[in-house]
């Protein structure tokens, strides 16, 4: 009896180690909105598509993805509120390029941040002037360059625009190739 009930246990450990090596291998779950582009996306570019697996709120109220472009060495995927309202209607954009012809050192108007994995981001936060430009996050992984933009208010704190756009970039980049 000692040897079944041994076996029994040994068999339940075996299983539970086995569901949570799966598990791990499971990518995270990607939000809904991302969904409807991601086959396209995937269908043209070879550099590894790098996508949040959390959206904060506003941009989790996007209604509408759409793949601004895709070719074999880069891609660029954009949230929008509301579809032809222009830059009104814009809410966030992923974009990656494969062997850039710049760097992100190389921009103005950056501060240096620490990502996931040890990878060094440079953040750029919203500016305005005649309009505003979204807050800006860029890195590199191997030979691809990823930027993240989002539209957040010009009267948010740089401190919280970067802790916002830090959470959004450090997701995708934990969550790894979709």
């Amino acid at each position: 009896m000692k040897n079944v009930f041994a076996l029994a246990l040994l068999g339940v450990s075996a299983s539970t180690a086995l569901c949570t090596a799966i598990r791990a291998n499971v990518a995270e779950p990607l939000p809904d909105i991302f969904v409807s582009v991601l086959a396209g996306v995937k269908a043209k570019t070879r550099v590894p598509v790098l996508l949040p697996t959390e959206l904060p709120r506003p941009f989790s109220d996007a209604k509408h993805a759409s793949v601004d472009q895709a070719t074999a060495d880069q891609y660029a995927v954009s949230l929008s509120y509301e579809l032809d309202a222009g830059n009104a209607g814009f809410a966030a954009s992923f974009q990656a390029t494969n062997n850039p012809d710049y760097s992100p050192r190389e921009l103005g108007n950056v501060q240096q941040v620490k990502l996931a994995g040890g990878i060094t981001g440079f953040f750029r936060p919203v500016s305005c002037g005649g309009s505003c430009a979204p807050a800006n996050l860029w890195w590199k992984k191997g030979a691809v360059l990823y930027q993240i933009q989002l539209k957040l208010s010009s009267t948010l704190r740089e401190k919280k625009q970067l802790k916002i756009i830090t959470a959004v970039a450090n997701s995708a980049i934990l969550a790894g190739p979709r």
